[in-house]
């Protein structure tokens, strides 16, 4: 219950002292100047205060966790769907049987020391996964406020920032991954390495790719004769990483690749489905096979994303901007193609010498 307690302090000044004990609740006090101030905010906080008790106390942290999956997850993309649900399964393994009531920071801090040795950003999906039910829960009206916000999120550490690194596989080095891949018994293999390697997709863009949006054929309309030309095979795919919609183009060997798939595909509105799998089924990527061939080829370092950073800077390579490669490759702000900066900016200064150059010819400057 409240109590409200006046005192006077060194300048004589009168204050209100409000003072709120509940059974199994931690103590909570305020200072006011005014008595009607220090009665109004008892009155809603010690109602705060038992409303989260009788509403969250009755639940435990395991049955908060399946009732956001059973309402909330699936409005996720199907790539973070994956992810988020292995993390609330380690969750639930080791605070299922917490109340929701006690449940706090240190539990959090305990269960994630668990995880040391694990990348910074690791931790921090963790934690983004547990607040994300204790906030949906707050919606709910189960809790009167997320006890994690205001958390502070782990920063990384300047040495962890600089291992990270991007991977650029070299053409020799792709030309070794290609024909290994092609051994692979599972055809879906080579298809997807090169898929991914010619469009700069996301490993779960490719296995999300449907039929319906493939486009094998495609006409575009030549601006300089007015009239319509073939164009490279291309593909909407509408569950993204970041949940935008954007196109992939699959120029070369690997259109040619989509059109033979097209003409054997397995009953099955996925590209990538393999004979057998439920037609509904977003297929599952061969990430055994591919460990295993990538490794016959002598590149163990070498992860299925980085074809996508070789893909960028290719593109670079070949006279494309930043603004383009951002809307290509389907990032969502400049900033996170920023890390190519250096690259477009070294391509870019191929424009400064020709513009040189004819002025050096016409004897300027």
């Amino acid at each position: 219950m409240a109590t409200i307690r006046k005192r006077k302090g060194k300048e004589g000044r009168t204050r209100y002292l409000v003072q709120i004990r509940l059974t199994g609740k931690p103590s909570v006090s305020k200072s006011f100047d005014r008595l009607t101030d220090a009665k109004a905010w008892a009155s809603r906080t010690e109602s705060e205060m038992r409303r989260n008790r009788i509403l969250g106390g009755r639940r435990t942290v395991a049955e908060v966790i399946e009732h956001y999956r059973a309402h909330q997850l699936a409005t996720l993309a199907p790539a973070h769907i994956v992810h988020r649900e292995r993390q609330l399964r380690w969750w639930k393994e080791r605070v299922g049987g917490v109340s929701l009531e006690d449940f706090g920071p240190g539990h959090v801090r305990e269960h994630l020391r668990t995880l040391e040795g694990r990348k910074v950003a690791t931790l921090n999906r963790y934690q983004a996964a547990i607040s994300a039910v204790l906030s949906f829960v707050v919606e709910e009206e189960w809790l009167s406020g997320n006890p994690l916000h205001g958390r502070r999120r782990r920063h990384r550490s300047l040495s962890e920032r600089e291992e990270e690194r991007d991977r650029e596989v070299t053409p020799e080095e792709w030309e070794r991954l290609r024909e290994v891949c092609r051994r692979c018994e599972d055809p879906r293999l080579f298809a997807l390495a090169v898929c991914a390697h010619a469009s700069g997709a996301r490993q779960g863009e490719l296995l999300g790719m449907e039929w319906r949006r493939l486009e094998l054929r495609p006409t575009v309309l030549d601006p300089a004769t007015g009239e319509r030309r073939p164009g490279v095979p291309r593909c909407e795919v509408v569950d993204t990483k970041n949940g935008v919609s954007r196109v992939l183009y699959f120029p070369g060997e690997a259109g040619e690749i989509l059109r033979v798939m097209r003409a054997s595909a397995v009953l099955s509105r996925f590209v990538f489905a393999r004979p057998g799998d439920p037609a509904d089924a977003e297929p599952k990527f061969p990430g055994h096979a591919w460990r295993h061939w990538r490794d016959k080829a002598g590149l163990s370092d070498v992860r299925f994303h980085d074809l996508r950073h070789t893909w960028a800077c290719e593109m670079l390579d070949s006279g494309a901007t930043l603004a383009q490669l951002m809307i290509l490759g389907g990032w969502k702000t400049a900033s996170m193609v920023r890390r190519y900066a250096s690259r477009a900016q070294r391509h870019g200064s191929d424009a400064v010498e020709a513009r040189h150059a004819r002025m050096v010819g016409q004897g300027i400057g």
